[in-house]
């Protein structure tokens, strides 16, 4: 009867799951903040935060595994491009602040899909 229970639950978290979920959380603090400063017209502030976010989101697509993620890989490696592009071609623009916002509602849905298979708490 253990084995039943056991076997049913789902698998625990591992370290590079979690470690994912902290890096969502690291892009979203920088995305946020360039949001800020974009509105506060501090265009420095807003590049500095967008080359930080921009250099975690190339880390995660650097180290996607295409060999064996298949669809899943193909369609992480398509979102961390497009977000790159699309934080980079928001520096220095009037909707900035705008375009930053979009772009945490995917990202935290994204997050939040990891969080659910790290048995991490959601964001809102």
């Amino acid at each position: 009867m253990m084995d039943t229970v056991q076997s049913s639950q789902a698998a625990p978290p591992t370290p590079d799951s979690v470690a994912v979920v902290q890096l969502y959380d690291t892009i979203l603090l920088h995305v946020s903040r360039a949001a800020k400063a974009a509105r506060q017209g501090e265009f420095q502030v807003q590049f500095d935060e967008v080359m930080s976010a921009t250099r975690i989101v190339d880390g995660l697509n650097r180290h996607l595994d295409m060999a064996q993620g298949g669809q899943v890989a193909i369609n992480l490696r398509e979102m961390y491009q497009a977000v790159s592009r699309a934080l980079l071609r928001s520096v220095g623009k009037e909707d900035a602040g705008e375009a930053c916002d979009k772009l945490i509602a995917g990202l935290r849905d994204t997050r939040n899909a990891w969080a659910s298979i790290s048995g991490m708490p959601q964001i809102s």
